[in-house]
């Protein structure tokens, strides 16, 4: 693509260039010669600015196995092509119609839907059920998902039919989905992931920035050294760390790795620290205490944040080379469970990580983005749900049943007065 600027490096994409581009969308995204990537940025830079003349080559692009059929599904999202979406699923191949729910999802997430499409939805289970019978691969679990994130009434009774007639559908996501519309309830869990940035969206597919320095590991510290954590009586040793792909095993009570940690962390000498690093735009540590949205956390949760909130911000100085309040969405998820984890010993890790911790960046997230204090707020607020999701996630691959509750807390349903 000899016209256009620079969008990929090391085979990612370079977020900055898709915010500066501007182009001839259909001729760009026609251009046989481009990478994968490349459509892929020219994809989000149309969607980023609702390029309605991009649509039919979207439309296309919807046939790929690749991000860049994925970046047209979310693009697709962002115009007025609904109808267009629903007509391509209903005559396209394996792809087309898994990437055209997702985008009609996407939509529906942000309140962009038509009244019609619950309807169309509920005639796309049957039909896609109806493959399912006929040898082929039925994709209706993929279309209840739109109808829970509608909210729509017949979602109960359009699981029940993928179930009962699609023997290779994804069961757990359907019961999930099935839980999530309980009592007329809309699927919150899919809202707040398909309602990220795209930065965080396709995070895994975008070029993360460079530290100008590596940064140092996180040694662990002599007992009875400054700075160690104290044991408490009788307490077990930690147990051996899990494997690298298994979700973090968290205690739901965080009093025990709370004390651990607390004993051997300083906070000034961490806000002086991350400061020193270079932090143009310090958080303001009591300012966020006395806050509305931290005084509504429970007594250990604020505790626990106390000791991470600066911690975090000396890792973001450390790791990414910026303030904590600079970072942008993306960064920030990263932070969390990619420099995080390898900053910490293993016990601190699962409490960092645990839902009591999140619940705390949630509300650091929302002050921050309430008085202007971050350069991105609501992508910072939109990361932790996201990091909340995946955490999720894990946990349903790994077919852990009773694990960690890692609900947001503002998508708790209002209790019913009586």
């Amino acid at each position: 693509m000899n016209d256009v600027p620079d969008l990929v490096s090391d085979g990612k994409i370079d977020p900055a260039a898709v915010e500066r581009l501007d182009l001839d969308w259909p001729r760009a995204l026609a251009d046989a010669s481009a990478s994968p990537a490349q459509l892929a940025a020219i994809a989000l830079a149309a969607g980023a600015r609702k390029a309605a003349n991009a649509r039919d080559a979207l439309l296309a692009m919807l046939a790929r196995d690749d991000v860049a059929g994925r970046t047209a599904a979310w693009a697709l999202a962002q115009i007025d092509s609904e109808a267009q979406v629903v007509q391509a699923i209903q005559g396209g191949n394996i792809d087309v119609r898994d990437n055209g729910y997702w985008s009609l999802a996407i939509r529906a997430a942000g309140g962009r839907a038509s009244p019609g499409l619950a309807a169309a939805m509920t005639a796309r289970v049957a039909a896609e059920v109806e493959r399912a019978k006929g040898g082929a691969t039925g994709l209706g679990d993929r279309a209840c998902r739109v109808l829970a994130v509608l909210g729509a009434k017949d979602t109960d009774a359009a699981v029940q039919s993928v179930l009962d007639g699609d023997r290779f559908a994804d069961r757990f996501e359907l019961q999930r989905l099935r839980k999530a519309v309980q009592d007329g309830r809309r699927d919150q869990e899919s809202i707040a992931e398909l309602n990220a940035p795209w930065r965080t969206l396709f995070a895994d597919h975008l070029v993360v920035p460079k530290p100008a320095t590596p940064a140092p590991p996180v040694a662990p510290v002599a007992p009875g050294a400054k700075g160690a954590p104290t044991p408490a009586a009788g307490k077990a040793p930690p147990a051996k760390a899990p494997p690298a792909n298994a979700p973090p095993a968290v205690e739901d009570d965080v009093s025990d790795d709370d004390a651990a940690l607390a004993e051997g962390d300083d906070v000034a000498d961490a806000e002086a620290e991350a400061a020193a690093a270079g932090a143009s735009k310090p958080v303001d540590w009591k300012s966020f205490a006395a806050s509305p949205e931290a005084t509504a956390l429970t007594p250990q949760v604020r505790q626990l944040i106390a000791q991470l909130g600066p911690l975090l911000e000396q890792l973001a100085a450390r790791a990414i080379n910026a303030p904590l309040a600079d970072l942008s969405g993306q960064e920030f998820a990263a932070l969390l469970l990619q420099v995080l984890p390898q900053a910490l010993p293993q016990q601190h890790v699962q409490m960092a990580l645990s839902p009591q911790a999140l619940n705390g960046y949630q509300a650091l997230t929302k002050f921050l983005a309430r008085t202007g204090g971050a350069t991105y707020g609501e992508d910072l607020v939109a990361a932790v749900k996201m990091v909340r999701a995946q955490l999720q996630a894990q946990i349903r691959q790994a077919g852990i049943l009773g694990g960690p509750d890692y609900s947001d807390p503002d998508e708790a349903p209002t209790p019913v007065a009586t």
